[in-house]
């Protein structure tokens, strides 16, 4: 009974630092994925994946970063920010306010705007 006890614990303590560094773990504000095709995904929390919407929104506090992986074999435009083929890049949005250029992965639309609050 008291290994038992003794492994319970253990697991958790191993369980609540996973969680915590999992929780704690620097990310982008958001992270924008193109794969071979050129069609662009969001990457959200909690492995949630959405297509590019045409308007995007960044949280001003903390990590206004957006984060572009192309696996492309081309590069791509998306708003003010590039990235060529292969590549991953990681910007800074300077302060709040709407950031908005063309988009070369984007599905439905040519332009991409970035709303910072």
């Amino acid at each position: 009974m008291n290994t038992f006890k003794l492994l319970a614990q253990i697991f958790a303590v191993v369980a609540f630092t996973v969680i915590a560094a999992i929780g704690s773990w620097p990310r982008p504000a958001v992270d924008i994925r193109i794969p071979e095709g050129g069609i662009a995904e969001v990457h959200e929390r909690f492995w949630r994946v959405k297509t590019l919407p045409e308007t995007i929104f960044v949280a001003a506090g903390g990590r206004p970063r957006v984060r572009i992986t192309n696996a492309d074999t081309i590069a791509h435009r998306l708003g003010l920010f590039s990235a060529d083929a292969g590549e991953t890049v990681e910007y800074t949005l300077p302060q709040k306010g709407a950031y908005t250029g063309e988009c070369s992965a984007h599905p439905s639309s040519a332009t991409l705007t970035f709303v910072v609050r």
